[in-house]
C-alpha cells in the first residue's frame, strides 16, 4: 500500500541544470580573456566538489566556487570589476523564472488528495523557498522541507518528523543517487524522472536491482504508476 508522495524539486518539477551549465559558459568567457580555449569545467566542478561541505548545494555556494576558481585560472590575473561580473551571474541566476516542466501542474493534481503529497529538495534555504514560491505549486504539498543534502539518514528523520511509514511512500526525482537510492535503502519505492541534463555530481551508471526502483520517461506517466502500484502490480 502507498499513502505518501514525495517529490524533488530542481529539473524534477522546473527547470533548474540549464541555468549552470549556460552560466559556466559565461564564467569560461571570462576566464579565456586570460587562457585562450581554456575549458574551465574540470577546474570549477573540482573547487565545487572542495567546497560542498562548507558552502552547501546551490546557487551561492556554485557563485563561490565560480569566483575561487576564476582567480586559480587566471592565476589571480582576473579583476574586480570581472569578479562583480561573476556575482552578478549569479544574481541572475537566483531572479530566473521559474519554468515548470511538462506536466507538472497535471500531475500534482492527480495525486493530490488521494495521497499525502510532500517536498522535499536539498540546497539554500533562501533561493529554494523563492523558488517555490514563484512556482505556483506550494499549495500542492502538506509538507516541505529544504535540507542540506540527501541520504537515508535524512529522509529517515523527515518522515519520523511527519509520522510518515517509508515502505508507503514513493520518492520522485531526477537524480538516483539523491532522489531514489536512499528511499530503496530505507524500503521504500524510488522513482527516477530522467531530466536532459544532469550535474556530474549527480551521475549515476547502474540501475539498482530492486522491485521498487521505477523509471519514467516523464513525471506524467507517474499517476498510471501509482495505480499499478496501487493494485498490486510493480509498475
Amino acid at each position: 500500500m502507498i499513502d505518501t508522495v514525495a517529490f524533488d524539486a530542481d529539473d524534477t518539477l522546473w527547470h533548474n541544470e540549464h541555468l549552470f551549465q549556460d552560466t559556466q559558459k559565461a564564467l569560461e568567457a571570462i576566464v579565456q580573456r586570460y587562457r585562450p580555449g581554456e575549458d574551465i569545467h574540470g577546474a570549477l566542478f573540482a573547487v565545487e566538489m572542495k567546497n560542498l561541505a562548507l558552502f552547501g548545494y546551490g546557487i551561492k555556494g556554485f557563485m563561490l566556487s565560480m569566483v575561487e576558481a576564476a582567480i586559480q585560472i587566471t592565476e589571480g590575473r582576473v579583476t574586480a570589476e570581472e569578479i562583480h561580473e561573476i556575482i552578478a551571474l549569479g544574481k541572475a541566476m537566483m531572479e530566473a523564472p521559474v519554468d515548470l516542466l511538462d506536466d507538472v501542474e497535471q500531475t500534482l493534481g492527480a495525486v493530490k488528495g488521494r495521497f499525502r503529497v510532500i517536498l522535499i529538495t536539498k540546497g539554500d534555504i533562501v533561493d529554494q523557498t523563492s523558488k517555490i514560491e514563484r512556482s505556483g505549486l506550494a499549495g500542492h504539498f502538506e509538507q516541505v522541507e529544504i535540507v542540506p543534502r540527501k541520504d537515508a539518514g535524512i529522509y529517515r528523520a523527515i518522515f519520523e518528523r511527519h509520522g510518515i511509514a517509508p515502505e508507503r511512500t514513493v520518492m520522485v526525482g531526477n537524480s538516483m543517487p539523491s532522489d531514489v537510492l536512499p528511499m530503496l535503502e530505507l524500503g521504500g519505492h524510488g522513482v527516477h524522472v530522467p531530466y536532459t541534463l544532469l550535474w556530474a555530481h549527480e551521475a549515476h551508471d547502474e540501475d539498482p536491482e530492486s522491485e521498487r526502483f521505477h523509471r519514467l520517461e516523464r513525471l506524467g506517466e507517474l499517476p498510471a504508476l501509482l495505480d499499478r502500484l496501487l493494485s498490486g502490480g510493480q509498475g
